[in-house]
């Protein structure tokens, strides 16, 4: 099956359930890797270009996939955690952005139980950080200029705190972390990577190994070893891709028009060439700071935006457009609404 980029970009738009078919938050397929969120509250504009009715108040927020933090349904964390689990030090080395540090994979257990022992009780970043140096392997701290001290590097503690069976409190204005209730313990050895391969598949597929190590922050090498033997191989547009068994590539209408934030699930599949060819589009949406949002209207994405409150009651849409676009307001008030504003408007559309 040879399949065109249009093709595939239209079965994923009906994969993330652009098309606001389904009705509840915890149903959306989008949950079986989680939704990234930030300070500004990202993930609930990720469901609203999914639901007429978008809630994120029953998930859990944890820093998860490429130790970023995510909102996941409660009851999958366990298997989640186990599912991340570096398989080897290789493996670990690469999540952790620490490629010579020995023993790595034992030095992530350490820390992540010692975690688990100081969070007795709510509590901030800095406290959890400062108790933890002292008792961690002395590979896995460094200097830091930000802070003027040393501490567990920011990779070592990110990858450590769902193992440790941590949770953030999204209610406090710094991360502050507490514990999960009736946590296992730290993962003994990796289990349920592979179905983890099939949830990215499902979602950003059809896909290679490249991008799927990309996006969980592991090499290619070492996901090559962990490849599922239970995938279909296709190409799209001649180049080699693969897909779950028995996955139909879906034709359906895009939705006319869609806000989408920065971390929003479509935009973290990692073919970027694919999502967006052009060059200067890519370095407006995909900015390492500053990142803005896409404006996706018929399937493609045809601009850049940005979101302000304005006076306390106005969403204020800012668009940088690469092609003329339809009326965005409507979907700018949807917006609006959502983030309990009585109003909108739009600029540069």
């Amino acid at each position: 099956m040879d399949l065109t980029r249009q093709q595939v970009l239209l079965h994923r738009i009906h994969q993330h359930e652009l098309d606001r078919r389904v009705s509840g938050a915890t149903e959306l397929a989008v949950f079986s890797l989680g939704v990234q969120d930030n300070t500004a509250g990202s993930a609930l504009l990720s469901l609203a270009a999914r639901l007429t009715e978008p809630t994120a108040d029953d998930f859990t927020v944890t820093w998860s996939v490429r130790g970023a933090p995510h909102l996941h349904r409660a009851g999958e964390l366990k298997a989640f955690a186990r599912a991340l689990w570096p398989w080897s030090d290789a493996d670990a080395r690469a999540r952790a952005s620490r490629p010579k540090v020995d023993d790595l994979l034992a030095s992530l257990r350490h820390v992540a139980t010692a975690m688990r022992s100081i969070v007795t009780k709510p509590m901030a970043k800095g406290d959890v950080s400062a108790a933890l140096t002292p008792l961690a392997p002395k590979q896995t701290v460094e200097d830091c200029r930000g802070c003027g001290t040393a501490h567990v590097s920011d990779p070592v503690f990110r990858l450590a705190a769902l193992p440790a069976g941590l949770r953030i409190l999204p209610e406090c204005k710094t991360v502050t972390f507490e514990r999960i209730h009736g946590w296992p313990g730290v993962p003994r050895q990796t289990a349920g990577f592979d179905e983890l391969v099939h949830r990215y598949l499902t979602l950003h597929g059809p896909a290679g190994p490249s991008e799927v190590a990309s996006y969980f922050g592991t090499t290619v090498r070492e996901v090559k070893k962990r490849w599922p033997d239970d995938l279909v191989e296709v190409t799209v547009e001649g180049q080699r891709a693969w897909l779950p068994e028995g996955l139909e590539i879906a034709d359906a209408e895009p939705p006319r028009v869609r806000f989408l934030p920065p971390t929003d699930p479509y935009l973290q599949a990692r073919d970027r060439d694919l999502l967006l060819p052009d060059k200067a589009a890519q370095k407006d949406v995909f900015r390492i700071l500053g990142r803005r949002g896409a404006v996706l209207v018929d399937g493609e994405i045809a601009g850049s935006w940005q979101g302000r409150v304005v006076s306390g009651k106005r969403f204020e849409v800012t668009v940088n457009p690469y092609r003329p676009l339809p009326d965005l307001l409507p979907e700018a008030q949807f917006l609006a609404q959502v983030k309990g504003l009585a109003e909108a408007s739009v600029q540069g559309g």
